[in-house]
C-alpha cells in the first residue's frame, strides 16, 4: 500500500515538473540575445557614427538624490545600465554623456579617419563647456578604452587630468572606472567561443588570463596626478578587475550562466545592470557621492585631507575601491 502511494506521488511530481534539482543547474543565457544586448534607450545620447555629429547629447535618468555625470565612450555606454538601475531605484540622478570612440581626455585618438579624430576633439570641447555651466553636480563618473589614445602610456595621466581640470577646479570629484576587458580581436568573440562550449563545465575554455585581456590602466596615473594637484578627495578609482576576472582569470559567463560580453569588448546590458549593487557600494565608499560628508569637498587644505581620510580610509592613498 505504501509503495503504491509513494509511486503515485512520484508520478504527480514528474507529471507536473516539480523536480527542483534541474532548475538549480546553471544554464547559459541566450547567445543571440547577448549579441544585441546594447544599453536600451542610449542611442539618443551616443553620437559619433557619422561625420559632423559633434553636438553634446544627454540621457537623463532618475528624479531624486545626488546628481552625477557619466562621461565616456562606448564602454561608459555599456556600463550605464548599472547607473540607470540606481537612478530608477531613486538613489541618484544620472546625466549620461557618451560618444563613440571618444573618451573624456585631451589626448587625440589614434584613427586614420580625420573626421573621427577632429569631431571627437570638438565634442570634448563641448563637454568642457557643459561642465562649466552645471551647478548641481555631486561627482563625475568616467570610463573609456585606453588603446585608441595615441602616444606612450606615461602621457595618458597628464592628458586625461587636463580635461578633468574643468571639474576639479570647481571641487567636483572625478571617479574613474577601470579594468574593462578587451578580448583579442584576432580571435573569436566570447559568444562565438560559447557556441562551441555551451556546457557549464566547458565555459572555462573561453576564459583568458587578465594580463592578456585587460589593457594599460589609464586611471592609475590620472587619479594619482589629480590627487597630487587637487587633494585626496579630488579623484577616485573603481576597479572592476576582480569582478570581471576573479583570480586574475577573465571569464565570459557568470557562474549562473549569464553571458557577460556582447562582442570583443563591451559588456551586455543585462550583465551591466546586475553590477548596480556593487557599483553602489563602491560609490558609497568614496564618501563624495552620498551621505553627510559628501558636501564637504575640499580642494586639498589640511582640513580637506582629514575629511578625505575619514570618508574613505585607505582609498585616499590610492587603492582601488
Amino acid at each position: 500500500m505504501l509503495a503504491r502511494l509513494v509511486s503515485a506521488v512520484l508520478g504527480l511530481v514528474l507529471a507536473f515538473g516539480l523536480v527542483p534539482a534541474a532548475a538549480d543547474d546553471p544554464r547559459l543565457s541566450s547567445i543571440p540575445a547577448a549579441e544585441v544586448d546594447i544599453a536600451p534607450g542610449t542611442r539618443a545620447c551616443f553620437p559619433g557614427a557619422n561625420p559632423g555629429e559633434t553636438r553634446l547629447l544627454t540621457c537623463e535618468y532618475g528624479w531624486r538624490g545626488p546628481r552625477i555625470l557619466a562621461i565616456g565612450d562606448s564602454h561608459m555606454r555599456a556600463l550605464s545600465p548599472a547607473l540607470r538601475r540606481l537612478a530608477e531605484e531613486g538613489r541618484m540622478r544620472v546625466s549620461l554623456i557618451t560618444r563613440s570612440r571618444c573618451g573624456w581626455t585631451s589626448r587625440v585618438i589614434e584613427n586614420d579617419t580625420a573626421w573621427i579624430r577632429d569631431d571627437c576633439q570638438s565634442w570634448r570641447s563641448q563637454v568642457t563647456r557643459y561642465i562649466r555651466r552645471q551647478k548641481d553636480v555631486r561627482a563625475i563618473v568616467t570610463l573609456h578604452r585606453a588603446s585608441p589614445m595615441a602616444g606612450r602610456p606615461a602621457q595618458r595621466g597628464p592628458d586625461t587630468v587636463r580635461s578633468w581640470r574643468v571639474a576639479l577646479r570647481r571641487t567636483i570629484p572625478v571617479i574613474a572606472v577601470s579594468n574593462a576587458a578587451n578580448w583579442d580581436f584576432s580571435g573569436p568573440m566570447p559568444t562565438e567561443c560559447l557556441r562551441r562550449n555551451r556546457a557549464p563545465r566547458q565555459w572555462r575554455n573561453c576564459s583568458a588570463p587578465a594580463r592578456e585581456v585587460i589593457e594599460f590602466d589609464w586611471t592609475a596615473p590620472s587619479v594619482a596626478l589629480a590627487r597630487r594637484s587637487f587633494g585626496p578627495r579630488a579623484a577616485f578609482r573603481i576597479g572592476l578587475r576582480d569582478t570581471h576576472c576573479p583570480g586574475r582569470v577573465c571569464r565570459v559567463v557568470t557562474p549562473n550562466g549569464q553571458i557577460m560580453y556582447r562582442d570583443h569588448q563591451h559588456v551586455t546590458a543585462t550583465y551591466a545592470r546586475s553590477l548596480a549593487p556593487l557599483l553602489l557600494r563602491r560609490l558609497e565608499a568614496t564618501g563624495v557621492v552620498f551621505g553627510r560628508l559628501a558636501g564637504l569637498r575640499s580642494p586639498g587644505a589640511a582640513a580637506g585631507a582629514r575629511v578625505g581620510w575619514l570618508a574613505v580610509g585607505p582609498a585616499s592613498r590610492g587603492r582601488d575601491l
